[in-house]
């Protein structure tokens, strides 16, 4: 929020930081970027970032902790499952790659 703050004094507000633990309305994006901390939420708040965020979002790039569930305890969706909830999304490879089982995960625009 910091860095974005400096940043937009520099640009004029183009760029805005939303606080993801008030998730009360959509939010339209040209990009949603994840480094590991959507694949380890739970299927419920998933689900809501999912409906709000995700869909809403131009594009997006999730870096995805293949065991995310087992480490933190959640009932999180599998890569399969976020797959199939994500229109024309795909995976490329972690690379390097950190942890067996992880990947990237893209959609939307170039």
């Amino acid at each position: 929020e910091k860095f974005l703050d400096k940043l937009n004094s520099n640009r004029g507000g183009a760029v805005r930081y939303i606080d993801g633990t008030h998730l009360y309305h959509c939010i339209e994006s040209d990009l949603f970027i994840s480094n590991y901390a959507f694949s380890e939420l739970n299927r419920q708040v998933q689900d809501i970032y999912i409906e709000k965020v995700l869909s809403k979002a131009k594009a997006g790039y999730i870096t995805w902790n293949g065991e995310g569930r087992k480490i933190w305890g959640t009932d999180g969706y599998d890569l399969n499952e976020i797959l199939s909830k994500l229109p024309n999304s795909r995976t490329i490879e972690e690379k390097p790659l950190t942890l067996q089982g992880n990947c990237i995960i893209v959609w939307g625009t170039k």
